[in-house]
Formats: structure tokens, C-alpha cells, sequence
């Protein structure tokens, strides 16, 4: 464990652009400033080569810090297991809960999420998008299994994987049903039924579409929490924050969505301090933040 009085940032050349930004541009004063909180709070969190890591995985790291101080903020008791299985447990009543974090970037080959060219009406790359975020899950889970295999975690806790969109380009651009859904349940483009007649709407609805197509031809599920091999995740986190982009009130950008055929599923009142998704029923309902939390 380091000392808290170790800076985060290091002063030798790397070659990620955001680590660099935050630390030496003179408009990143402030940034700079909010990642150096954010590590005095979570230092004692980190792993042995946390701070040489984020000189080329910035954003990972930088998320995995304020994911596990917005958990400190809203009461979470939070424990680490050295360097091996996921980021670090919250120990809630006589459950644990593993929160596993990724930053997934816009991928490489055919199948990468392209560049935003501004001043030009593009189509956005949604099935590209959601590849970005099946791909996460289908990452964690492997690291799953190995955790579960050395005892790192128990088959009676609790697991959320907690994804960070930001480096995913046109994420963020919005959509009528949030991406990180699409990934994960079988919600395809948004439908409109209009009366040819009287040129009102007469019904809305998110057409079926249980996979997405790579380049290559191959076909990639959407339904991963609707079948059983993504029952180990009780929930994905969701999030678009960066340094430079955060709410005041740390956690509050936060999103959930319930994994309906979980085995270990999660109380919604754990999170109930953030926007939640769940799906029953057939439908997808959406509960709003507890005011006041």
C-alpha cells in the first residue's frame, strides 16, 4: 500500500494523451486537482502498480478510482483483495458484492467504433457501440471464472460489472433507450406506428433484435441477460464520467441495470440512490433516484 501523501501523477514521459493532458496542460488545473482527490481517498484501494499502470490506461484507472469513491460517498464499506481478481468488494450486511470496472475503448480492426467528424452528419455506428459493450462482458467473465476458481470470490456473492463509456465515440450521443441496455437485453431501433390518416402516432415500440453483426459476418448476442451464461452478473453499472466531466455529487451519473435472470440478483434498494433499470414482465421499467439520498 502507498502512502497517501504520493502524488498520483508521475513525472516521466508516456505516451496516453489524457494522462498527460491532466497532468501538464495549464487548463487542466482543476482536473488534475479532482484526480489527485480521488486517489487520496482511494490509495489504500490500489494495487501494488496502480499508479505506473494508469501512465498508459488512464481512463481505466481513473474510473476504478471514482467508482470506488462514489461507493465510499453513499456509505459503502469497501475492502480489496491484493492484486488478483476484481477492483475491490463492498461488504453489505452478510453479502458481498464484487464490482469488476472496465473502460472500454472504440476497439481496433473493422469493427472499431469510428472517429466523430464534426460538421458531418454521419450515421452513428450503433451495432459498433454495442459490440464495444458486449465485448466487456464477454472479458469479465473469463476473469470471473478464474476468480471463482482460486476462491477469490464465492459462489454466494454478488457481482457487478461496472462499465465506463466514455472512450466509446457517439456513446454519449444518446439514443432512445440507453446503449448499455441494447447490449445487454434484445431492444432493437425504436419503431413508430403513425395513422397515414390523421398523420397521428399510434403506437411506439423497440423492434426485437437479439444480436448484432461484425464485419466478419459473425453474429454477437443481445441477450446476454436473458440466457444463463451471464448469470454470475448480478447487475452492469453504468457511467459516461471523466475528469473533466463529473456531477458535484459524485455517483450521481450513475445508472443500473438488474440482470432478470442473476443468480445472486441485487436489492434495489442498495442502489436506490441512482437511476435503476429492471425488466420484468416483458417490459423494461425504469425507477428514478430516491430524492433526498
Amino acid at each position: 500500500m502507498l502512502p497517501p501523501q504520493m502524488p498520483f501523477f508521475m513525472d516521466r514521459p508516456c505516451e496516453d494523451q489524457g494522462y498527460v493532458n491532466t497532468r501538464d496542460h495549464p487548463r487542466g488545473i482543476e482536473h488534475k486537482r479532482f484526480v489527485e482527490d480521488l486517489w487520496c481517498r482511494f490509495h489504500h484501494l490500489a494495487d501494488t502498480h496502480f499508479r505506473e499502470d494508469a501512465r498508459n490506461h488512464f481512463s481505466q484507472r481513473f474510473w476504478e478510482m471514482y467508482l470506488a469513491v462514489a461507493l465510499l460517498d453513499h456509505g459503502f464499506n469497501l475492502g480489496h483483495q491484493k492484486d488478483e481478481g476484481p477492483e475491490f468488494y463492498a461488504s453489505v450486511g452478510n453479502s458481498r458484492i464484487w464490482f469488476e470496472a472496465i473502460a472500454p475503448g472504440p476497439g481496433e480492426g473493422p469493427d472499431q467504433v469510428p472517429q466523430i467528424v464534426f460538421g458531418e452528419g454521419d450515421e452513428v455506428p450503433i451495432e459498433r457501440i454495442l459490440l464495444r459493450f458486449t465485448n466487456a462482458l464477454t472479458e469479465k467473465r473469463q476473469r470471473y471464472a478464474a476468480s471463482l476458481d482460486k476462491g477469490i470470490i464465492s459462489p454466494e456473492d454478488h457481482y457487478v460489472l461496472a462499465i465506463n463509456s466514455e472512450g466509446i465515440r457517439h456513446e454519449p450521443c444518446g439514443n432512445s433507450m440507453p446503449y448499455f441496455i441494447q447490449a445487454f437485453l434484445p431492444f432493437g431501433p425504436l419503431t413508430i406506428s403513425i395513422d397515414t390518416k390523421t398523420g397521428e402516432v399510434k403506437d411506439s415500440f423497440h423492434r426485437y433484435r437479439p444480436a448484432v453483426l461484425k464485419k466478419s459476418g459473425s453474429s454477437v448476442s443481445t441477450r446476454a441477460f436473458l440466457d444463463q451464461d451471464a448469470s454470475f452478473c448480478s447487475a452492469v453499472l453504468h457511467s459516461g464520467v471523466d475528469c473533466a466531466n463529473h456531477p458535484v455529487h459524485l455517483g450521481g451519473d450513475f445508472s443500473l441495470l438488474h440482470n432478470p435472470n442473476a443468480q445472486r440478483p441485487l436489492d434495489v434498494a442498495v442502489f436506490d440512490w441512482c437511476e435503476q433499470f429492471t425488466f420484468r414482465d416483458e417490459q423494461l421499467h425504469r425507477s428514478e433516484p430516491k430524492s433526498g439520498v
